[in-house]
C-alpha cells in the first residue's frame, strides 16, 4: 500500500488539479499556524477521496494559507473490506469516541441509529457536523487519505431494511459468538443503546436478516462494544 506523503496534511473540500493554487482558510489555517509552518514548506491537501495532493506553502496569513500544488496521486485501492458501522446514538462525548476509534479503524460508513430506548435529543441533526469533524481530524492524525462518511440519524426500521452489506450482524449478548470468519464484505455492526435492543427490535433485525453475534466479555457499554465489534471484524475479515 502506498505510504502517506510527507508534509503538515490539511483537508480541504475538493482536491485542486496539479499546477494549480489552492487557499486553505479556517481551522485548517490555525492548524497549519499551529505546526509553525513557513513558507517553502511541504503541506499535503486531502479531501477524503483517497487521492492526496502535495505542494509547498507559498504564502501565510492569519486566516489562511496559499498552497502551489505540484502533484497530485491518485487513489489507492483500499486494501481493507468496508465495515459499516451503524450505532444508537448516546450521548455526544462517547459517539465522538467512537466515531474517532472507527476512522482509525478503518470504518467506511459511520451511521447514527435512533432505537425505541434512544432519547430523542440524542439522536438530532446537530451531530453530523460535529461527527464529520470528528472523523476528519482522526484521519488527519491517523495519516489516512480516506475517512468515514456520517449518515443519519436514521429510525432504526429504516436502518435494518436500508442496509445492503453482505453481512450484518447486531451485537446481541443472548447470539452466537462473533464469528471467528466472515465470508462476506462489505460487513454491516449494529450495536445498540444503553439499556439495549427491545425484544421487538431484535426479533426484526433477525427477521430482516441480520444475525445476533455475542462479545466474549458479555454485556459492554455501546463504545466498547463498537471498538470491540470493529476490531473483531478486522480480524474475521483478514481470516477470508
Amino acid at each position: 500500500m502506498d505510504q502517506p506523503l510527507p508534509g503538515a496534511r490539511l483537508i480541504v473540500e475538493t482536491l485542486p488539479a496539479a499546477g494549480s493554487a489552492c487557499r486553505v482558510e479556517g481551522e485548517e489555517a490555525a492548524h497549519a499556524r499551529a505546526r509553525r509552518l513557513a513558507v517553502g514548506d511541504a503541506v499535503v491537501l486531502v479531501d477524503g477521496s483517497g487521492r492526496e495532493a502535495a505542494g509547498r506553502a507559498t504564502r501565510i496569513d492569519r486566516g489562511f494559507v496559499d498552497v502551489e500544488v505540484e502533484q497530485v496521486r491518485a487513489a489507492a485501492p483500499d486494501a481493507l473490506p468496508p465495515i459499516h458501522l451503524l450505532v444508537a446514538a448516546v450521548r455526544s462525548e462517547r459517539l465522538s469516541w467512537i466515531a474517532e476509534k472507527a476512522t482509525e479503524l478503518g470504518a467506511a460508513r459511520l451511521t447514527l441509529v435512533s432505537s425505541e430506548r434512544t432519547q430523542s435529543f440524542r439522536a438530532n441533526e446537530a451531530l453530523g457536523p460535529r461527527l464529520a469533524r470528528v472523523v476528519r481530524e482522526a484521519a488527519k492524525q491517523a495519516e489516512a487519505s480516506r475517512w468515514p462518511e456520517i449518515a443519519g440519524p436514521v429510525v432504526l426500521r429504516d436502518a435494518l431494511r436500508g442496509e445492503a452489506a453482505g453481512t450484518r450482524l447486531v451485537l446481541d449478548s443472548r447470539g452466537e459468538p462473533f464469528p471467528a470468519a466472515l465470508p462476506a464484505a462489505p460487513v454491516a455492526l449494529l450495536v445498540g443503546p444503553e439499556g439495549g435492543w427491545t425484544d421487538a427490535e431484535l426479533s426484526d433485525a433477525l427477521a430482516q436478516g441480520w444475525i445476533g453475534a455475542s462479545l466474549a466479555a458479555g454485556k459492554l457499554r455501546a463504545e466498547t462494544a463498537a471498538v470491540a465489534a470493529m476490531t473483531l471484524a478486522r480480524t474475521a475479515l483478514a481470516r477470508r
